[in-house]
């Protein structure tokens, strides 16, 4: 028995992965941490993802010498994902016998295997059914195996292949290609922010033609025996950087509050969470079987979701911060391998009119600083978060969200107007 590459219709299979569950919501980064375990050493893995209160996600581990190739689907789980619930079955395919082992919907850790003799594989499916727990066995009708079926896998499958294999290492073609694709973005990036400062310069300028005309008229209203212009003291524009944490202290303080809950629990898949300024944040489905009692959490009437929120400790004001100008920004965006997205946000609000000041006499100059919003995605936290934001006044950081193994960070940065 082994792994290699089996051929169903014109489609080619990977096969013979080790199959796991995966301990937590990020299957990516448990698999690539199971890939370099002694002993291991896999070159690809796939994920199967788990499925809303049912089964947990789980990842299977590849070799490079079987001839596994990167986006090679995976037939367990392409039969796994086609053929639900528990079961066993032989497929005799032109590289040899492939005997596959489903349980509960997950596939078997040892369940993926291939074989080149009739008798292995025999042996192999006979084992199973002696364990028993299975609801349908798949053998070749000449093995005579009591209350077996015999199903064509290229009619189950339409030449369709799901949890196609990743790198456990990036290939440096690949790497090539993202840098490449990387250059061409920043570069219409550039274009884009030069385009958005000619906008600004275009707009400065008519606000400057208006404050002329509004001073030649007071002029002609003066000269007129009307009086002058009426002087309005307008308020300071509130600087809201200065109200929130620093950034790096946020991440920190989540990074600890998360340290202090457990997310595992026997019966129960954590769906959801996100941190920010006001608290951790988290939620769970049930699964199928024996439950755990989640601590602390809310449990809905169903009993097949729970919720818990965890407040944020330690986190003060920045206070006073001077903020730094776009071009230092953009230059340093530019000199990142920044993974995510940054634009332009709309200016905030001019302070509210007073209710003795006319509409007209009511113009407060823009405020000294524009700002633009920013995603990003890392693996860990803080991870390469402080070469991002390590010495950058004027950011602030929204959410922190979990998502498919990584942390979807968003946010604001202020600079200063040119």
């Amino acid at each position: 028995m082994g792994s290699g590459v089996a051929t169903v219709g014109r489609r080619k299979y990977a096969v013979g992965l080790y199959w796991q569950p995966s301990p937590s919501g990020r299957v990516a980064q448990a698999a690539k941490e199971a890939a370099r375990q002694p002993g291991q050493h896999a070159d690809f893995f796939a994920v199967r993802p788990g499925v809303k209160g049912g089964r947990v996600a789980q990842f299977g581990l590849g070799l490079q010498q079987s001839g596994h190739k990167l986006g090679m689907a995976t037939l367990a789980a392409s039969l796994a994902n086609r053929l639900p619930g528990s079961w066993a079955g032989a497929f005799k395919l032109s590289e040899g016998i492939v005997v596959i082992v489903v349980r509960d919907d997950l596939i078997a850790p040892d369940g993926d295997q291939i074989y080149l003799d009739d008798a292995s594989a025999r042996d192999r499916l006979i084992q199973e059914v002696t364990l028993g727990g299975l609801q349908r066995i798949y053998a070749p009708e000449a093995w005579s195996i009591p209350a077996s079926e015999t199903v064509a896998l290229p009619f189950v499958l339409q030449n369709r292949g799901d949890c196609p294999l990743q790198p456990v290492k990036i290939p440096r073609a690949i790497l090539i290609g993202v840098a490449v694709t990387a250059l061409v973005v920043v570069l219409g990036i550039a274009g884009f922010w030069y385009y958005q400062y000619q906008e600004e310069k275009a707009q400065e300028a008519q606000r400057e033609l208006i404050r002329i005309e509004a001073q030649k008229r007071a002029i002609e209203m003066k000269a007129a025996g009307l009086g002058g212009p009426i002087q309005i003291a307008y308020p300071p524009p509130k600087r809201f950087w200065e109200d929130e944490p620093h950034p790096l202290e946020l991440i920190e303080a989540c990074r600890v509050a998360l340290d202090k809950v457990p997310q595992a629990r026997l019966g129960w898949n954590l769906s959801t969470l996100s941190c920010a300024k006001g608290g951790l944040s988290l939620s769970w489905t049930r699964i199928v079987g024996y439950t755990q009692p989640l601590a602390d959490a809310s449990i809905d009437p169903s009993g097949s979701n729970a919720s818990r929120g965890v407040p944020i400790e330690g986190l003060k004001n920045r206070g006073p911060q001077d903020l730094i100008d776009p071009a230092e920004i953009t230059k340093r965006y530019l000199a990142q391998n920044w993974n995510g997205t940054i634009s332009r946000l709309p200016d905030d609000p001019p302070p509210p009119k007073p209710e003795n000041v006319r509409p007209e006499d009511w113009n407060p100059p823009p405020t000294p600083w524009i700002k633009r919003g920013f995603t990003l995605k890392v693996t860990d936290l803080p991870g390469e978060l402080p070469q991002y934001f390590g010495g950058v006044p004027g950011v602030i950081i929204n959410s922190i969200v979990s998502q498919s193994g990584s942390w979807q960070i968003s946010g604001v940065i202020y600079e200063n107007r040119k």
